[in-house]
C-alpha cells in the first residue's frame, strides 16, 4: 500500500475558522441570561451573602421548586433550598449547571489541550458571558478516588454526581459534607435526558430543562436543514484500530444519537454488531469483522498523524469501504471532538455546525 494518505474531510486544519460558534453559544445561553437579567441588577433572596465577585447563581428557582427530593442509586437526597455553592463530580454536569444559571464552585478538569486542559472552551465562554469566576478544579472530581478534603474546602451546599462513578462509600463521605445526588442506576451510564432532569430538579429549575432540550433540538434541526446532503447516509462512529481491534459506538451512545439528528442513519450492520456485544453502548470489534460491514461514512476523532499511521499499519482497515473511498469524517480539532463526546446542550450548540461541515465534506 502507498504511504499517500487516504483523503478525508477534517475539522481543525490550519486556518480553519468557526464563525457559527459564538452565535450558537449565545443562542443557547438566552434562557439563562433572560432569567438572570433582573437578578443582575438587584440582589434577590437566593443570593445569600454573595458579592458581585463571587456570585454563582444567576437565575431564581422556580416557584414551589423546594424542598425537592431526588432519587438515585444510593437512596434519595432532599435539597431544602436553592443551592448557592455547588460542587460537580463526574462527567458533564458543570455544563448543565451553568446553562441552568448556576456556576459550580468546583469541578473536575476537562482533559483537553492548552486552555482546554482545565475547562472546555464552551464552558469557559458560558461562564465568562455570565460574568462569574471559573470553578476550582481537581482531577479526582472527573474520574475516580474523589478528593473529599478538596470538596470540603469548597464549602458546598450541594454535590452533583449524577453522571459519575462514585462508590457507595464515597457517596456516604460526600453526603457528610453536603447533600449529594448520585447517578440514577449504574455508574457512568446516566442518559443525557436523566442527567439534565436530575440536575434541573436539584437546582430548582425543572421547567427550564424542557426549554433547554427544545432549544437544542431546534438548533440541530436548523443545522440539519442546511445539510440535506447528509439525509439517509449510513455511518459507523468509532475509534482507530489498534492490535487488530477497534471500538464502535452503538445507537445508545449520545454521539451516535446526535449524528442521527443531523440526518445520518445507522449502518445496516450496527444492530447486529451491538447485539453480539450484548447491547453495550460501545464495544470492541475486530478489523476483520469491521471490513465486512457496510457504511457510507466512518466518523472518528483523532489527529491526522495518528490517522495516517493507522492506515499504514492496517491494510484491511485502509481499504475498507468508506475509508478506502475517502468517505471518512475525521474530526481533528480535539475541542470539537470533545464537544461531541460530552454531548451536552451547551457543547453541542457550540460545535454542531462544525461537525455537520465535516460530515458534509466526507459525503462529497
Amino acid at each position: 500500500m502507498s504511504d499517500t494518505p487516504v483523503p478525508v474531510m477534517t475539522a481543525g486544519g490550519p486556518g480553519l475558522r468557526f464563525p457559527g460558534r459564538i452565535r450558537a453559544l449565545l443562542a443557547v445561553l438566552v434562557a439563562v441570561t433572560v432569567a438572570a437579567a433582573g437578578a443582575l441588577t438587584a440582589c434577590s433572596s437566593s443570593d445569600g451573602d454573595s458579592t458581585p465577585d463571587d456570585r454563582r447563581v444567576f437565575a431564581d428557582a422556580e416557584e414551589g421548586a423546594f424542598p425537592v427530593t431526588v432519587d438515585h442509586a444510593y437512596g434519595s437526597t432532599t435539597v431544602e433550598a436553592q443551592p448557592q455553592r455547588v460542587v460537580v463530580v463526574g462527567w458533564a454536569g458543570s455544563d448543565l449547571a451553568v446553562q441552568l444559571g448556576t456556576v459550580p464552585v468546583a469541578q473536575g478538569t476537562a482533559g483537553g489541550d492548552g486552555e482546554s486542559a482545565e475547562y472546555y472552551p464552551w464552558f469557559r465562554e458560558a461562564v465568562d458571558a455570565l460574568g462569574a469566576p471559573l470553578p476550582a478544579t481537581d482531577p479526582s472530581l472527573e474520574r475516580g478516588d474523589v478528593n473529599t478534603e478538596f470538596v470540603l474546602e469548597q464549602n458546598p451546599d450541594l454535590i452533583l454526581a449524577v453522571n459519575s462513578g462514585i462508590t457507595e462509600d464515597e457517596y456516604r463521605k460526600l453526603s457528610d459534607i453536603a447533600p449529594t445526588v448520585a447517578f440514577p442506576d449504574e455508574p457512568w451510564a446516566t442518559s443525557a435526558e436523566d442527567h439534565l432532569d436530575m440536575v434541573a430538579r436539584a437546582l430548582g429549575r425543572p421547567s427550564q430543562a424542557e426549554k433547554i432540550t427544545g432549544d437544542l433540538d431546534a438548533k440541530i434541526a436548523e443545522t440539519a436543514d442546511s445539510h440535506r446532503e447528509l439525509d439517509g447516509k449510513t455511518f459507523l462512529y468509532g475509534f482507530l484500530p489498534e492490535d487488530g481491534q477497534t471500538v464502535i459506538f452503538s445507537d445508545q451512545d449520545a454521539r451516535v444519537k446526535t449524528l442521527q439528528k443531523l440526518g445520518l442513519v445507522d449502518s445496516p450492520d450496527l444492530g447486529r454488531l451491538a447485539a453480539e456485544a450484548d447491547g453495550a453502548s460501545s464495544f470492541n470489534v475486530s478489523v476483520e469483522k469491521l471490513v465486512g460491514t457496510t457504511a457510507d461514512l466512518y466518523v472518528t476523532g483523532t489527529d491526522r498523524e495518528s490517522w495516517d499511521e493507522a492506515l499504514r499499519s492496517n491494510r484491511a482497515f485502509a481499504s475498507w469501504g468508506p475509508v478506502g473511498a475517502g468517505h471518512t469524517a475525521l474530526i481533528t480539532d480535539k475541542d470539537v471532538s470533545l464537544a461531541l463526546s460530552v454531548s451536552t446542550p451547551l457543547s453541542l450548540a457550540w460545535a454542531i455546525d462544525d461537525i455537520a461541515d465535516v460530515l458534509s465534506g466526507a459525503v462529497g
